[in-house]
This record gives C-alpha cells, structure tokens and sequence, in this order.
C-alpha cells in the first residue's frame, strides 16, 4: 500500500503524519505530477523511477510480503520475520565463510 499523500509505502493517505502533499514523480512537495519535469526520484528505494512504479524494489518487496501473508496467514511483521528469516537461510553457506574474528593491525 502506498500512500498518496507522502508516496511512502507501508500507510495510506488517512493514516499520514506528513504535512503536504509530494509529487509522485519526483518526491518533493508543492506541486503534482502533472505539472512536474523533474528527474523521477522515488522515496522509497531512491532510484530513478516514480514512487508509483510497479518495477521499484520496495514495491516488489512489499508485494512478496503480501503474498506469503495471504499464504500463510499471520500479520504483516510475521510474514516479514518470515522471508527475513529465509534469506538468511539462503545465505548462510556464504555467511559460514565469512572469518568470525577480524584482525587490525595498527600502524
């Protein structure tokens, strides 16, 4: 869910803090995207692609969240413990060769 008032993802417009309104497109306040030719600067993950886009890694991250919340049940925080816990699974191998202890040498 992504809120049209602040375009941060995670609220909706009746649920947001934030003062007034932002630009779709480029993320700054006092005008919309209809009158914008900015950049597009999404706020949620940084890139080059407005907050609305259905390409942006939050986006997608929001929408796997959802999938395994509809699968599985439980809250939106499990379903996200969940897939945390998961990808550390996943790289756990490459963790393991990671040395415990890191030596400095002083100069």
């Amino acid at each position: 869910m992504r809120c049209y008032k602040c375009q941060r993802d995670g609220h909706g417009k009746d649920m947001c803090k934030k003062p007034a309104t932002v630009c779709v497109r480029c993320g700054k306040g006092g005008h919309v995207e209809r009158d914008c030719s900015a950049d597009p600067h999404c706020v949620n993950c940084r890139g080059d692609h407005a907050a609305s886009s259905k390409t942006c890694p939050k986006f997608l991250e929001e929408q796997a969240i959802l999938c395994y919340k509809a699968e599985n049940g439980g809250t939106f925080q499990q379903a996200v413990s969940q897939l945390w816990l998961k990808s550390i699974k996943r790289f756990q191998p490459v963790l393991m060769l990671v040395p415990s202890r890191l030596s400095f040498e002083r100069s």
